[in-house]
């Protein structure tokens, strides 16, 4: 037991064994907000210093433009759709998007349709 414990001052060596623990929302959240802000900052950044270095007003827009445009397709190929929970909700559509028709025995009293 003792010779399992590091010595004192000494860092705890790392398990070798890999862990299956899934991010929570909150991570993932946190992770797409850093990457849409620092994709927002860095090319708007560079917009506005080319900006001040050839004396002109558009850099900055085009750098904003496009660091949000590149933070989008970062997040969407990180983190693709969301996959929709498993034995989801029956829904009342047919594919084509039209309502089915209630089975027999729901139908109303007031007319048979």
């Amino acid at each position: 037991m003792a010779e399992d414990s590091p010595a004192r001052g000494d860092a705890r060596p790392r398990t070798t064994e890999p862990t299956d623990r899934q991010p929570s929302g909150a991570d993932i959240g946190w992770g797409i907000t850093g990457t849409l802000l620092s994709g927002i900052i860095v090319w708007g950044g560079a917009g506005v210093l080319l900006d001040r270095w050839l004396e002109t007003r558009v850099f900055a827009l085009v750098g904003l433009l496009l660091g949000l445009g590149v933070a989008i397709y970062l997040v969407v190929v990180k983190y693709g759709a969301v996959d929709p929970p498993a034995g989801g909700r029956p829904t009342s559509t047919t594919r084509g998007g039209q309502r089915s028709r209630p089975p027999e025995y729901r139908k109303t009293q007031k007319g048979r349709r």
